[in-house]
């Protein structure tokens, strides 16, 4: 598996996004777009990185698109999933199996985990033999720390938000980008670095929940009768968002990516199948929180937050949508 050219792939449909043009963005960094696509050896030269982040910076007139990339890129568009979560119970062992396959995507910088008595750090140093590749360093350290944090979240029922967020690239013109992606206080560093409380660090991961476990393995029957009346299309998208539903809740763009196709093109291939994302999305939450009820091991405020939403008046709001019941009533009617 060539996880750097998969990760080209996904930057590319990002950027495409945007409204650069793909092509053109390759070919003025120094490569083919088809070779991208189809050559399984695929890789840049430190120069044609360079180049490709210069470009991309210029063509979107946005010094913080690394950042922007990080807060929708995820795990498994890089196709990492499944080595981070079946081996990770805790925070802990999630950060250390990262750590080990950084390498696989970018040789720019070493992550380190630094314990301390009250807090941890979570931080990305630039190796040196690369020192000289200014944007490419600038927008990846960015990527990797919202990157970063973005999936500790998609980790976690709660969602952790750092005491300390340092950047060397620290722009004041950018604070509500900050606010936005980072959620804490941000200032200039001379490292990429999140710290957290400790408490963290022993924190079990969604998927080390044994009977949450237990729970997706009792929907795979729940899921084939769901998908029967939509497209090929519809229900490869339905089966992905259920079987990543672990990683919180999945946004538009990070599930184009790992499809390696643009939004519109989703988009499209839904509308076609007269379906939207949403009602996509909808209907997963819908079976999980159903089946959540049932076996009666989370709370309703757990399964708010599991399901991604930010209050739990929203998801008994959506529940009672959905049932024309309330959480609790459905609960105590099936129980």
């Amino acid at each position: 598996m060539n996880y750097k050219q998969t990760f080209f792939q996904a930057l590319i449909i990002f950027c495409e996004e945007r409204n650069i043009d793909p092509a053109y963005l390759a070919r003025s960094s120094g490569f083919d777009l088809r070779d991208l696509y189809s050559d399984c050896n695929f890789t840049l030269t430190d120069p044609e990185t360079e180049t490709l982040w210069k470009n991309i910076v210029k063509l979107s007139n946005n010094e913080a698109i690394g950042l922007q990339f990080g807060y929708t890129m995820q795990v498994a568009a890089l196709n990492l999933v499944g080595q981070v979560i079946l081996t990770s119970n805790t925070v802990r062992d999630a950060l250390m199996m990262v750590s080990s396959l950084l390498h696989l995507f970018t040789d720019l910088y070493t992550m380190r985990i630094e314990e301390g008595e009250k807090t941890f750090k979570i931080s990305y140093t630039r190796n040196e033999r690369h020192k000289t590749l200014i944007n490419a360093n600038h927008q990846m350290g960015d990527f990797l720390t919202a990157f970063t944090l973005h999936e500790l979240r998609g980790l976690l029922v709660k969602r952790p938000k750092p005491i300390l967020v340092t950047l060397p690239t620290y722009n004041k013109a950018f604070a509500n980008q900050y606010d936005e992606i980072l959620q804490g206080p941000v200032r200039k560093g001379d490292r990429y670095l999140l710290e957290f409380d400790n408490a963290y660090l022993d924190t079990k991961i969604i998927t080390a929940n044994y009977g949450l476990q237990k729970t997706f393995l009792d929907q795979i029957p729940l899921l084939k009768e769901r998908v029967s009346n939509k497209g090929a299309f519809a229900t490869t998208i339905y089966n992905y968002l259920f079987s990543n539903s672990y990683l919180y809740t999945l946004s538009m763009e990070s599930v184009a990516n790992n499809f390696n196709i643009s939004v519109r093109t989703l988009q499209r291939k839904l509308k076609e199948e007269h379906l939207t994302y949403f009602e996509l999305v909808e209907d997963v939450r819908k079976s999980l929180a159903i089946q959540y009820l049932r076996n009666d091991f989370m709370s309703i405020k757990e399964i708010a937050d599991t399901l991604g939403y930010a209050e739990v008046s929203g998801f008994i709001r959506a529940f009672k949508r959905w049932t024309n019941k309330s959480p609790t009533a459905f609960k105590r009617e099936y129980m």
